[in-house]
């Protein structure tokens, strides 16, 4: 069987991971953490994970400031550490499936590799939750999305770890590196950006930026989020509601080059 880990970096997350280590372990995924200084409930929760599917838990100090080049750096150090055959650039919000119902992450990345593509690339739906409805659990109670997609073929988050990829220079969204070959099939990532309105101010009303990286011309779209324009839009033209959770009848066809706090009519 195809050897896949995935490295995630996580701060303080317990309330993404209690859901998304299962659903990897479930599918014989290895996880090897990239802990951002967090608290005691996170230690907690790794070693309840120990093995199945957490092999690893590495240390980032975190000095108050969020440097994604710091945690890029770190995990590519992971990655070279590591002897699977495929490796996951993964955040602790997100859950990276198969387009087809029935088939999971690893049959993706199995089916690449079986056909000599050694690059597998995701389309980024948003979830946000309905005001009013209570989320128990983010992967079955959120179903209002938007399709996310500033320029194509921007999320190469899985590749042949033998092929020496990197993903730093572009802030962890495109390969670079020699030959490489992206599967013809883009995945789907669900991405959980924020749980309620106060989780979305907790999350991104204090975070600070290097500066280095803003001169870079990362995290853009978050230099201008404010308390008013973070609050979750009830409708949009963008926004649209699977079934279930279950579906994957997601709609490709409006998408939006800007998340929800940078639309203009809310």
């Amino acid at each position: 069987m195809l050897s896949i880990c995935a490295v995630i970096a996580v701060r303080n997350q317990v309330e993404y991971l209690e859901t998304l280590l299962p659903i990897l372990a479930d599918q014989h995924i290895d996880v090897a953490i990239l802990d951002h200084d967090s608290g005691e409930k996170s230690q907690k929760l790794y070693a309840r994970f120990a093995g199945a599917p957490i092999i690893s838990v590495n240390h980032l100090r975190f000095n108050g400031i969020f440097s994604l080049n710091e945690v890029l750096a770190a995990k590519s150090k992971i990655y070279k550490r590591l002897k699977h055959d495929w490796v996951i650039h993964h955040d602790s919000d997100e859950i990276l499936e198969h387009r087809q119902v029935g088939k999971s992450l690893r049959n993706a990345i199995e089916e690449a590799h079986d056909q000599q593509y050694n690059v597998v690339n995701f389309d980024e739906f948003v979830f946000l939750p309905e005001a009013g409805r209570p989320v128990e659990n983010h992967y079955t109670d959120i179903l209002n999305y938007y399709f996310f997609e500033p320029r194509p073929l921007r999320l190469n988050r899985a590749w042949r770890r033998d092929m020496g990829f990197d993903n730093t220079p572009q802030g962890g969204h495109i390969l670079a590196g020699e030959k490489v070959r992206i599967a013809p099939s883009n995945q789907i990532m669900r991405h959980y950006i924020v749980l309620s309105n106060e989780h979305a101010q907790k999350k991104y009303l204090q975070r600070v930026f290097g500066k280095a990286e803003i001169a870079k011309g990362w995290h853009r779209n978050r230099l201008n989020i404010t308390a008013e324009n973070l609050a979750i839009p009830e409708q949009s033209p963008f926004i649209f509601k699977l079934p279930d959770y279950q579906s994957k009848d997601f709609r490709r066809d409006c998408p939006t080059k800007k998340h929800y706090w940078e639309w203009q009519d809310k």
